[in-house]
């Protein structure tokens, strides 16, 4: 293969994870604000928001784990 196409390839793949990565942090970091926006009055409350927010996060990385089965 072209030396010149691997290094254009390899650098669309770098591009591309990047441009995902930061897609995936800020859809996080924005669920977060939006349970630190609450202004919980309570802690179990803002637990109760922590651990849905938790198990959103386990059933999104079980459902990218079976994906790839």
């Amino acid at each position: 293969m072209d030396e010149a196409l691997v290094k254009k390839l390899k650098q669309h793949v770098e591009t591309e994870l990047e441009k995902r990565e930061r897609e995936f942090v800020t859809y996080w970091l924005e669920e977060l604000m939006k349970i630190d926006a609450k202004r919980h009055k309570e802690l179990a409350a803002f637990q109760n928001d922590v651990k849905n927010l938790i198990n959103r996060m386990q059933n999104r990385l079980k459902n990218l784990r079976s994906s790839k089965n």
